[in-house]
């Protein structure tokens, strides 16, 4: 096993199409903030790993740059008070290795975790879950992500709004994929500051989502442990 370690991104507005930046911005982890869940999969492994969202800057480390963010792939890594250069993107840019219908999937649940409350959100029903739905809709390698049985309903739930048509780039607006220069360093995405419209707002069963003012401050830096 190894441990892979998260970078944090901040939020700023630009239109769609092309990169926002390229080779210049930088961004910075904070420090671990202890979100570690665990769970068993189908195999019977125990699984603990630190989850999103986590603390993090884009420029500065400053108020004004201080954001949540979800890692998005699961088998790299990235050191906790680490910074990097790399490229930031907008949900429906064409991002190398990540497919429209994968940053779509993954914006709904980022922001289905906001509307649960963000960082204050319960790691084990939520953070969790949603963590390891994310970073298993955006495996590049079917397998490489553990199966938590708990992110399946997310997942499905991603996959149902996707295929219905009501999920488009225009409803993440608010939501970045930073993806470093380094390859062996993790991406990630900003966790949405903004509900998405009620029309593609997910609802994943038996939850009643409510719009929770989560506070989107630098969201430390995650270990991960991984099998």
């Amino acid at each position: 096993m190894r441990l892979s370690y998260f970078t944090a991104l901040a939020f700023t507005l630009f239109s769609l199409g092309a990169p926002l930046y390229a080779g210049s911005i930088t961004f910075g982890l904070l420090n671990d903030p202890h979100q570690n869940y665990t769970f068993q999969t189908p195999g019977g492994q125990y699984v603990t790993d630190p989850v999103g969202p986590y603390p993090g800057f884009l420029g500065a480390n400053v108020s004004g740059d201080l954001f949540g963010f979800f890692c998005i792939d699961y088998v790299k890594g990235a050191n906790w008070g680490g910074t990097y250069s790399g490229t930031l993107y907008n949900i429906g840019d064409a991002i190398p290795g990540k497919s429209l219908q994968q940053q779509l999937e993954a914006g709904y649940l980022s922001d289905a975790l906001y509307q649960l409350g963000g960082s204050s959100a319960s790691t084990s029903l939520y953070q969790g879950p949603i963590s390891f739905a994310i970073w298993q809709i955006m495996d590049t390698t079917p397998g490489d992500v553990p199966v938590d049985p708990a992110a399946q309903p997310w997942i499905l739930q991603a996959q149902n709004a996707y295929n219905s048509g009501t999920l488009h780039a225009a409803n993440f607006s608010q939501t970045l994929i930073f993806v470093p220069d380094n390859p062996s360093i993790q991406d990630f995405m900003t966790l949405s500051p903004d509900p998405i419209p009620p029309s593609s707002a997910p609802e994943p069963a038996s939850i009643a989502l409510a719009a929770m003012g989560a506070t989107l401050i630098g969201l430390s830096q995650i270990r991960r442990r991984r099998a």
